[in-house]
C-alpha cells in the first residue's frame, strides 16, 4: 500500500479510565496507534477546582509506553456547573464556558505532551447531550473557543478537535439539529478558529463504508436513502461544509465509527438498533477495513477511532456498544479484530 498520508492515524475507543494493560495491549496489537478514551468531566472535578486526574495516568502512561498517542472526549458537567433551568435527568454543559476550560486547561497542564489530542464536547446537536437546553451552535462555539484557549495555554502542543455531531435528518431544533446544518453554524461562529480538526461520528447501520447515499439493499430497506445513515455520506457532507466555509486545510477526524453485530454474541439486538441483526460478523470486519482505506485514500482524513474495542468485557455482550465491539465480553477476538490486525497500515 502507498504510505499514510500524513497526520492520517489507527485509532480504537476503549473503556479504561483506571488503566488497563490488557486492553492497550490489544490495541497495540493491531498496530495501532491511537486510543480514545471519554472524560466524564463530573468525575473530575467534584467541586470546583478540585481536580483528581491521578485516576488517569495509569492510562496514559500504559498508553505512552505502548507507544500510542491519546485523545480525550471530554463531556458531561458536574451538578455544581450546570443552569439552574438544566434538566437534570440528561447529561448537559456548563453554564458558564469557563469552568469547562479551567477543567481542560488543568487537565492539559497535567497531561502535558501525554495526551496528545482533545476533543471538545461530543454529539451536542443531540437534546439528552445537551441539558434538554436550547439547542444551539453559537453557545458550544463559545464552549469551545474558551476551552482551546486554556488548552493552548497549559500544552501548545496538544491538538484541539470540535466535538462530533450526532449524523441525523431531524432538525426540529429541541430534539436535534441537522449535524450538517450544524457543522455549517459552528463555521459560521468563528469554529475554525478555535480547532486544528473536525470530529466526526460517521456511523454505517446496514451499509457498506463504500456505499453513497441511495446505495440500496431491497433485503434490508430500513435505514437507507438520508446520508445520515453512510459512512461516506457523512464524510463527504462534512468536507464540503469545510471547504465552504475556508477550512479544507483541517482533517476530519471520525471520533467514532463502526458497525454493529450480534452475530456469535448470544443476544438480539437492542431497541432501536435493529441493523445490528442483519449485520454478519464478516461484514463487520470487511466494511472496518474499507472505511479505513477509503478515509486513507482521500487523503483529509485525520486518526480514525474504531467503535469501540471492550466495552463487551466491561458490560457484557447483551449490552448495545457490545456488538459494535472488536472483543467478546471473555476478551476473544471477533472477526474485526483479526481483520484490523491484518490490514495493511
Amino acid at each position: 500500500a502507498a504510505p499514510a498520508p500524513a497526520g492520517f492515524g489507527y485509532g480504537v475507543q476503549l473503556h479504561a479510565p483506571g488503566g488497563d494493560q490488557r486492553a492497550i495491549d490489544m490495541a497495540r496489537g493491531m498496530g495501532f496507534n491511537w486510543i480514545k478514551q471519554q472524560i466524564e468531566w463530573k468525575n473530575y472535578e467534584g467541586s470546583k477546582g478540585a481536580y483528581n486526574f491521578g485516576g488517569l495516568d495509569g492510562l496514559v502512561n500504559q498508553a505512552n509506553a505502548a507507544g500510542m498517542n491519546v485523545l480525550f472526549s471530554v463531556v458531561k458537567a458536574p451538578d455544581w456547573a450546570r443552569s439552574p433551568g438544566s434538566d437534570r435527568s440528561v447529561e448537559g454543559p456548563p453554564a458558564n464556558p469557563q469552568d469547562y476550560a479551567d477543567f481542560v486547561g488543568a487537565m492539559a497542564g497535567h497531561f502535558r505532551g501525554r495526551v496528545k489530542a482533545y476533543e471538545i464536547w461530543n454529539e451536542q446537536n443531540l437534546h439528552y447531550e445537551w441539558g434538554n437546553e436550547p439547542l444551539s451552535a453559537g453557545r458550544y462555539v463559545q464552549l469551545l473557543c474558551s476551552a482551546y484557549g486554556a488548552i493552548k495555554n497549559a500544552d501548545p502542543g496538544a491538538i484541539v478537535l470540535t466535538g462530533a455531531l450526532t449524523p441525523t435528518g431531524v432538525n426540529d431544533g429541541a430534539r436535534a439539529i441537522d449535524d450538517v446544518t450544524y457543522l455549517s453554524q459552528m463555521f459560521a461562529n468563528g469554529a475554525g478558529r478555535c480547532s486544528n480538526g473536525v470530529g466526526a461520528h460517521p456511523s454505517g447501520y446496514n451499509n457498506p463504508a463504500s456505499a453513497r447515499p441511495g446505495w440500496n439493499n431491497p433485503g434490508e430497506p430500513q435505514f437507507k436513502g438520508h446520508r445520515s445513515f453512510y459512512f461516506r455520506g457523512t464524510m463527504e457532507a462534512y468536507r464540503a461544509v469545510m471547504a465552504r466555509a475556508g477550512q479544507g486545510g483541517k482533517k476530519i477526524w471520525p471520533t467514532e465509527f463502526g458497525w454493529a453485530s450480534v452475530e456469535n454474541m448470544g443476544a438480539g439486538p437492542a431497541g432501536g438498533y435493529e441493523y445490528a441483526g442483519q449485520n454478519t460478523e464478516g461484514e463487520q470486519a470487511q466494511w472496518l477495513v474499507e472505511a479505513f482505506n477509503l478515509a486513507r485514500s482521500w487523503g483529509w482524513v485525520g486518526p480514525m477511532f474504531v467503535w469501540n474495542l471492550n466495552f463487551a468485557p466491561v458490560a457484557g455482550n447483551a449490552d448495545e456498544k457490545a456488538a459494535f465491539g472488536l472483543l467478546r465480553s471473555d476478551w476473544s477476538t471477533r472477526p474485526a479484530y483479526e481483520a484490523l490486525k491484518s490490514m495493511p497500515k
